[in-house]
């Protein structure tokens, strides 16, 4: 028996996928001066799927305009707030049916409806 690691189409694919992510984490990184970003959802732990949607609809952990992040997003879930009041940096996302973070964004914003006016 050989020892040689075969890879299948499905795992090469899915490396393909999950490889910008790993590389757009790495650059935040970077651009940061070395400030750590929290990732809410590891994309090598998250399914095809599940990274396919978040590629598709161009999701970032921080949002490059503040006001439109998901923490006011209308499809976003906010976890409760802590003692403190702080609200945690992730929730959950009914467009990945997933987490994301409150700093975060997709092209899927959608302003939440706050009930005034």
């Amino acid at each position: 028996m050989s020892n040689e690691k075969t890879f299948s189409r499905r795992s090469v694919v899915k490396l393909g996928v999950q490889a910008p992510f790993a590389v757009a984490a790495t650059s935040m990184l970077a651009a940061c001066g070395g400030e750590e970003i929290a990732l809410c959802a590891d994309p090598n732990a998250l399914s095809f799927g599940e990274n396919s949607i978040r590629q598709a609809n161009k999701y970032t952990e921080e949002s490059a305009e503040p006001e439109n992040n998901c923490l006011n997003c209308a499809f976003f879930t906010p976890e409760p707030a802590g003692p403190d009041g702080e609200v945690p940096n992730c929730g959950h996302c009914s467009i990945f049916e997933g987490l994301a973070s409150k700093n975060g964004y997709c092209d899927s914003w959608s302003t939440k409806d706050t009930g005034q006016g």
